[in-house]
């Protein structure tokens, strides 16, 4: 005869439940908030580590951390200045040319203005154009926008600051809202969590525009169209594994076919040695340090990303869920220690 089990549901558990409830609906109405201090330590992590290396060089931290953002700032103005005008430029003349493009490509157009519509295509490319001409002559109206409002991009520029600007800063902020008991296994998951976060990030940055440039110096020298443009999509999609190299190249190519046969063969060639190049020399000896995704979650993040919060979304889909991948670790560690 089976003994009759019973389920005992103490107080004290009937209140942890609806803590962790209560707790979990306050971060839903603080969303917002979360979401800043989630872009500005990942910021403030892909930073750290060349502060560290200019601390270790007896370069105090506050100059040093002076030096990295003048630096950050000057990239995005040069690229908002030197590349947007050009980059502009050259979705407007494809908009322009798209009804030709089609006209030499045939069937292949024929489906796509079917089910998609030149003109809607020609739509979307001139906003982009008009939309770039502007940024370029407002840089910081365009990374106001990119973070959504002046206060949000002021609150995560000086969050990040501080955090950069005190040695470990991360660390010591995540630490000092813990309890004191967890602040041991707190401290430790955050440091592993900021190096993972910066060194991914330091990386994958360095991969995009090393990627970005090769294709802009082979399409340039082939003399293939709107090389600025297929560059830096190129450079764009490298952050989508498999797909992305494999759809910027396609466009490439289609962009080649209108121009000459020969040269779509050539330009197929000439993705095909970028992408050798980036998985067995850039990528290995760039990502050694990081920690890497399996490739379908970095696709599935990009993609509940974007559903979920658009382009923002899709910036800090990849991080979370490398922050996510990094707690599930410490999870099923823990288990196997208890079994």
């Amino acid at each position: 005869m089976l003994e009759k089990q019973t389920i005992s549901i103490t107080t004290s558990t009937i209140l942890r439940f609806v803590a962790v409830i209560l707790g979990l609906y306050f971060l839903y109405l603080i969303r917002d908030i979360v979401l800043m201090l989630f872009i500005a330590v990942i910021i403030a992590a892909a930073i750290d580590g060349p502060v560290d290396w200019l601390a270790k060089h007896r370069v105090r931290r506050v100059f040093g951390t002076a030096i990295m953002y003048l630096a950050i700032f000057l990239l995005m103005a040069l690229f908002f200045y030197l590349v947007l005008p050009p980059l502009a430029g050259q979705l407007k003349i494809l908009a322009n040319n798209l009804p030709e493009i089609a006209g030499k490509l045939g069937a292949l157009f024929s489906n796509i203005e079917q089910k998609i519509g030149l003109t809607n295509i020609q739509s979307l490319l001139g906003k982009a154009s008009d939309q770039l001409s502007g940024a370029a002559t407002n840089i910081l109206g365009t990374a106001i926008d990119i973070f959504g409002g002046i206060v949000n991009a002021v609150v995560i520029l000086v969050i990040s600051i501080y955090l950069v600007v005190q040695d470990k800063g991360i660390k010591n902020f995540f630490a000092g809202i813990t309890p004191e008991k967890h602040r041991i296994y707190v401290a430790d998951l955050t440091e592993r969590i900021q190096e993972k976060l910066g060194a991914w990030l330091r990386g994958q940055l360095i991969i995009m525009f090393t990627i970005g440039l090769l294709s802009y110096i082979g399409l340039m020298l082939l003399g293939v169209k709107f090389a600025l443009t297929l560059a830096l999509l190129a450079a764009v999609f490298e952050i989508i594994p498999f797909i992305g190299p494999v759809l910027s190249g396609a466009v490439a190519i289609i962009i080649a076919l209108t121009q000459a046969p020969f040269l779509a063969l050539l330009v197929l060639i000439l993705f095909i040695v970028i992408q050798q190049l980036e998985g067995n020399i850039i990528a290995p000896q760039i990502m050694k340090r990081a920690v890497g995704l399996n490739p379908l979650v970095v696709i599935i993040s990009l993609l509940v990303g974007a559903k979920l919060a658009g382009l923002l979304g899709m910036l800090v889909a990849v991080p979370l869920a490398a922050v996510i991948s990094v707690l599930l670790k410490d999870f099923w560690a823990a288990r196997d220690i208890q079994y």
